[in-house]
């Protein structure tokens, strides 16, 4: 007996292949196999060889299982991280009384609230100018307790 130390494993399979609906050859193979009580040397040796193969196709399975799922709490994380910085841009907004804190609508119609945005996106500052603009955003942010670190790390 050549499978010898697969025999729980190929019991196993051997009740999943009987349940399955559109076998493969390698299935009824496998089955055929199995369900030999009068293998010859040869016959064991394809049994040996098909739980192998069966069994690596498992192991590969398991491993894109375990990918994709590493995939998905990663790409959820950055949605994650993504969707928490939004958050504290439209802190910011409220802070300034441009979004409603209860409703989160702005107090602006959204088209001039959207051409002032752009208009500053647009802006070309000088460093003074910027720096005018940060000491008044920290005294803000002091005012309310929230700090002026910055968690995304831009600018």
């Amino acid at each position: 007996m050549g499978y010898l130390g697969n025999e729980a494993w190929a019991d196993k399979h051997a009740e999943k292949l009987r349940t399955k609906h559109g076998k493969s050859r390698d299935d009824r193979l496998f089955l055929l196999l199995f369900d030999n009580p009068e293998r010859t040397p040869a016959d064991t040796r394809s049994l040996t060889a098909l739980i192998r193969i069966e069994r690596a196709k498992e192991t590969v399975r398991s491993g894109r299982i375990m990918i994709r799922e590493s995939d998905s709490a990663r790409a959820k994380a950055a949605r994650r991280d993504r969707d928490h910085e939004r958050y504290l841009a439209s802190g910011l907004l409220t802070m300034v009384g441009l979004l409603d804190g209860q409703t989160g609508k702005p107090t602006w119609d959204r088209a001039t609230l959207l051409g002032a945005l752009d208009a500053l996106a647009n802006l070309t500052a000088s460093d003074d100018q910027k720096r005018r603009w940060k000491a008044r955003g920290d005294a803000l942010l002091d005012k309310t307790g929230v700090g002026t670190e910055n968690p995304s790390g831009t600018a």
